[in-house]
């Protein structure tokens, strides 16, 4: 649910969507993210009453260790440089065997994590995760599944605040983010989806070929503000394009080497 804040998340609420989520049925609004899923707000009705003292203890854990503030300010920082090696150290060992030789499945999966926005300075909030999230399909296994959602809470340039989520474990005693492995069918499916995406690209391609004042602009005063989201906005209200074409157009504007 969207109240007044413009949120953007990264944990799939469907194992198939977590193989590979289909471009073209991606979500017009650009706050929302096909994989979207928050943690609960409230206590389910009926629950027990919490003392005083158990809901200071929920408070502090959620405030996370000192070690998943550690994780989550690795994380902050290889998404803001987009730096594809430090990332991939912060995924489960097993998971990364698992994967093994299909690294374009890892890089596809990286460079999505990456077209989010983030913030040096965030609020971070850890939650903890049912046990039964994340079962293997057809299309992927866990080897690594996930004990928490870790939540990084920041500001954007245009004064909006978005949420950054993601699914996160314990393995050798480290902490690490969860991904999903695929499978043989998971592979299938997934290079099937990318030639969706490049499509894609060509038409995002095409659009920005035929962008023009003062559309054109606008877009790039918002990008050189690093304020994708206003210019993704724009750009959907103004050319009536879908997410997913304004989300490439601001991209190829913004030379994104890893779009």
């Amino acid at each position: 649910m969207l109240k007044s804040l413009t949120t953007i998340l990264v944990l799939i609420v469907t194992t198939a969507a977590l193989v590979a989520p289909a471009y073209p049925q991606e979500s017009a609004k650009p706050q929302e993210s096909p994989w979207a899923m928050r943690a609960p707000d409230a206590a389910p009705h009926g629950a027990p009453t919490l003392s005083a003292k158990e809901v200071a203890a929920i408070k502090k854990a959620e405030k996370g260790t000192p070690e998943q503030q550690a994780f989550a300010r690795k994380v902050a920082d290889a998404m803001d440089s987009k730096d594809f090696a430090a990332m991939k150290q912060l995924i489960a060992p097993s998971t990364l065997k698992c994967i093994g030789k299909n690294e374009d499945f890892l890089q596809d999966r990286i460079k999505r994590l990456f077209a989010l926005p983030i913030n040096q300075k965030f609020k971070l909030k850890v939650t903890a995760l049912p046990t039964n999230i994340m079962n293997p399909t057809k299309y992927a296994t866990y080897p690594m599944k996930p004990t928490h959602l870790m939540s990084m809470d920041f500001n954007t340039p245009d004064g909006n605040q978005d949420t950054v989520n993601l699914p996160i474990g314990q393995e050798g005693g480290q902490w690490y983010e969860s991904q999903p492995c695929p499978t043989a069918e998971g592979m299938v499916r997934f290079a099937k989806l990318q030639k969706y995406k490049e499509l894609g690209h060509e038409h995002a391609k095409a659009a920005v070929a035929q962008l023009k004042d003062p559309t054109k602009s606008q877009l790039l005063v918002l990008i050189g503000k690093h304020d994708a989201p206003s210019a993704w906005k724009l750009c959907m209200s103004d050319l009536h394009y879908d997410f997913p074409t304004c989300r490439g157009m601001v991209a190829i504007l913004a030379g994104d080497p890893n779009y």
